[in-house]
């Protein structure tokens, strides 16, 4: 089905999400911390600059969020089996129940998916599930997921058939009303969209979906299931959305791409990041090179990140314009920017202001020959995911020897460096691999898009939800070992108990 800009999306009134009680609103207190789950740290292309030169060198600002979050004990209205989770979560599921999901027993493996998603979540958690063929449905409301709420989700789920067209547009229309119309909400919110099949949602309509997710305090994750989905529609939601996209080659891989993003979820330690980096010294920022929204502010640079994982870290690679200085520097070196962070700690429901971290450079006779190992790999996952999206749109045009020679340029880049580690060593692979998918319109058809667009919004992200390796792989890839935590795989683990 086609929709044009002016696409209506149903009026839906619901209002009527399960009560909560054991949270304020999911409001920070008005206090403001000077330390909580977030950490920053800087590092600069080389450590030391020759006098009387000007340069533009890189550098790099890193927010890192602590491996694990304590959990607190619950407040007496909350449930006492939730203490052992530190946050409760509204998901809404957005389910493609098409007619295409009922070959391969699709539409079975997805109610066991779900099923384990109801499984996972705590009594003050709560979950709707939203169905959308030729049209959308909720299925349940917004329910706290206590016995009850699990009883009457799980047979919701049962009863869910294959039938109809494909109109992904009117069932995320639904599942944001779910959560934009809340009369509570607790501090996680999700969207969970999947889709086996085509249908054409125009750039203003995923424009507007995102913003009012976004509104709606929730992050919107997709899930593309099989060779046949509309991948460019998925990626483009992801996006808008600062989120992953995960492919999900087999039927069988559904329920652990959702566990990954649900123990991703039960792990949240911030939201509403706010990164202000500050030059200093009479230096410039050049450039920002990351894929998170970010403005300008009389010469600084501010980065919104919507959330982070425990133990998950997110790179900005800042491109500096260093003036010429004397010899008369000071012996600590000159700083180069500042960066402070503002952000939500999600635990302790308060707002925290990090104290400045400086960025210096020595300056000497005889500056540092060798580039800083991580600020160059950094820079290379930044090039290897631009690379990435510039394949995609030269796949996307059918110019698949075009595609294979930018990669091809890139390959050659990151094999001559000599910044090699475990980050590089992925990333080489996902060119290789990329390269592969690339080769005829057949391997891009049969998954390769998908494989393409769920790395690259990975790598860009710094992100992901599964560990399930491509059956056509022809290169092995270990790019998500370096973005999946803890708390994930321990999710994903128990799907197979």
């Amino acid at each position: 089905m086609f929709f044009d800009d002016d696409h209506a999306p149903a009026v839906y009134s619901f209002a009527d999400d399960a009560p909560i009680e054991w949270v304020d609103e999911s409001q920070p207190e008005e206090e403001t911390a000077s330390s909580g789950p977030l950490s920053l740290s800087t590092r600069l292309e080389y450590t030391s600059l020759k006098v009387n030169e000007a340069y533009n060198v890189f550098g790099l600002v890193s927010v890192q969020a602590a491996e694990s979050v304590s959990a607190t004990a619950a407040s007496p209205a909350q449930p006492a089996d939730s203490s052992t989770r530190s946050t409760p979560m509204d998901i809404t599921c957005v389910l493609d129940v098409s007619g295409s999901m009922g070959s391969n027993s699709k539409i079975e493996l997805l109610k066991d998916a779900v099923q384990f998603v109801i499984g996972e979540m705590m009594p003050t958690d709560r979950l709707s599930i939203v169905t959308f063929n030729h049209g959308a449905e909720r299925k349940t409301p917004l329910m706290c997921m206590d016995n009850a709420g699990k009883d009457a989700a799980r047979q919701a789920t049962l009863r869910l058939a294959a039938s109809g067209g494909t109109d992904i547009a009117s069932g995320l229309d639904c599942g944001v009303a779910v959560m934009e119309q809340r009369r509570q909400r607790n501090a996680i919110g999700a969207i969970f969209l999947l889709t086996d099949g085509q249908c054409y949602v125009p750039p203003g309509t995923v424009q507007q979906l995102c913003d009012r997710a976004r509104a709606a305090h929730c992050g919107l994750y997709t899930f593309g299931f099989g060779e046949d989905h509309d991948t460019k529609t998925l990626s483009s939601i992801a996006e808008c959305a600062r989120t992953p996209f995960t492919y999900v080659e087999s039927p069988e891989s559904i329920k652990h791409a959702f566990a990954g993003a649900v123990g991703g979820l039960t792990s949240v330690a911030a939201q509403n990041i706010e990164l202000r980096i500050v030059p200093d010294g009479g230096c410039t920022i050049a450039a920002l090179h990351t894929h998170f929204t970010h403005r300008s502010e009389g010469g600084a640079a501010v980065v919104s990140i919507p959330d982070a994982f425990a133990g998950e870290r997110r790179d900005i690679v800042v491109e500096l314009a260093v003036p010429a200085t004397s010899a008369d520097s000071p012996d600590n070196g000159l700083p180069l920017i500042h960066a402070a962070a503002r952000y939500t700690a999600v635990q302790e429901r308060v707002t925290v202001q990090t104290p400045e971290v400086a960025l210096f450079a020595q300056r000497t006779e005889e500056p540092e020959g060798e580039p800083d190992l991580e600020v160059a790999v950094q820079r290379q996952r930044i090039e290897v995911a631009n690379a990435l999206e510039q394949a995609i749109s030269q796949g996307e045009a059918g110019r698949f020897e075009a595609a294979q020679s930018m990669l091809d340029h890139n390959i050659d880049k990151i094999e001559k460096s000599k910044a090699k580690n475990e980050v590089s060593t992925a990333l080489l692979a996902e060119l290789n691999d990329a390269r592969c998918r690339l080769s005829s319109r057949s391997e891009w058809q049969k998954g390769g898009h998908a494989e393409l667009a769920d790395a690259m919004m990975m790598h860009k992200n710094q992100r992901c939800t599964n560990m399930s390796v491509s059956k056509s792989n022809k290169v092995a890839k270990c790019s998500k070992q370096l973005y999946l935590r803890s708390a994930q795989r321990s999710s994903i683990a128990k799907c197979d108990i």
